[in-house]
């Protein structure tokens, strides 16, 4: 399966360089909402870092996984490559910048305090932080 994983991150880097142009998304926030977010990087900081790059791969290859779980489970699920998001949830927005760590995911809904989980995370894990955080989930 790790063979997949470089074909995974041949297929998505033209995605990831066309988001990573918006400075900063803003994602509307209508239910259950999970943002998976990666700072944005070169392919030359890739080739020179060969764990930045095993980590993009980890994160598109999981990120695959949970958008296919999380589908029909009235959850959104974002992918975006920014250095910070916005996040609007009725007329209300706020901006998120990560700390130190860059890579993680955001769980927000409406009447909820955010959840962030930093680092790369499997879409299993993910499916059973968003039980913890949004309690059942599915139909």
């Amino acid at each position: 399966m790790a063979a997949m994983k470089p074909c995974a991150l041949i297929v998505l880097l033209g995605m990831f360089v066309a988001t990573a142009a918006d400075p900063q998304p803003t994602i509307i926030v209508r239910g259950p909402t999970i943002v998976a977010f990666f700072d944005p990087v070169t392919e030359a900081e890739l080739k020179a870092d060969p764990g930045a790059n095993e980590a993009l791969s980890d994160f598109q290859f999981y990120a695959g996984g949970a958008r296919k779980a999380f589908q029909n489970t009235g959850i959104d699920f974002h992918e975006i490559y920014a250095r910070s998001f916005k996040i609007r949830i009725g007329t209300r927005t706020t901006s998120f910048r990560p700390g130190k760590i860059t890579v993680g995911y955001y769980f927000v809904a409406p009447g909820k305090k955010p959840r962030v989980e930093y680092g790369v995370n499997t879409d299993v894990g993910l499916v059973d932080t968003a039980k913890e955080y949004f309690g059942k989930i599915g139909k």
